[in-house]
């Protein structure tokens, strides 16, 4: 059985090495992205689909290795999607992506939305819209 040196390439490592530091700066991010402006929201936004980018690279990268280090850390993403509510067809993993670009999308469209009007999408004019009295 050959060796695994998935890990040994250094193209490999800096993408992962890039991928957990732009996954860094999205955790920091979200510590006061309710309150950020949107402008940073829009920063936020470049970095998420630079990021998806990078991620979706991996994915590819590990899906045609061979490397059983390869297919685990595919795994080990894909699980990483799911638990954040992301469907993923294993028979087609690349697939995700496009539903990842599509919510990166959907947010560009609400910060478009917020500059032109001066409010969210759901939001009342001058601020959010107050909690529902309903029962």
């Amino acid at each position: 059985m050959p060796e695994d040196t998935f890990f040994e390439s250094e193209i490999v490592t800096d993408a992962i090495r890039d991928i957990m530091e732009m996954q860094d700066q999205v955790l920091i991010f979200a510590q006061y992205g309710e309150f950020a402006s949107i402008k940073e929201q829009r920063e936020n936004l470049q970095l998420l689909r630079a990021l998806m980018k990078k991620q979706q690279n991996m994915c590819f990268r590990c899906m045609m290795s061979d490397s059983p280090s390869a297919k685990s850390l595919l795994d080990e993403v894909l699980n990483h999607f799911e638990k954040f509510g992301h469907e993923v067809d294993r028979s087609n993993p690349m697939a995700l992506f496009n539903e990842v670009k599509d919510n990166l999308d959907e947010i560009e469209m609400e910060l478009d939305f917020c500059e032109e009007h001066g409010y969210f999408p759901g939001e009342e004019p001058g601020g959010e819209t107050p909690p529902s009295t309903e029962m």
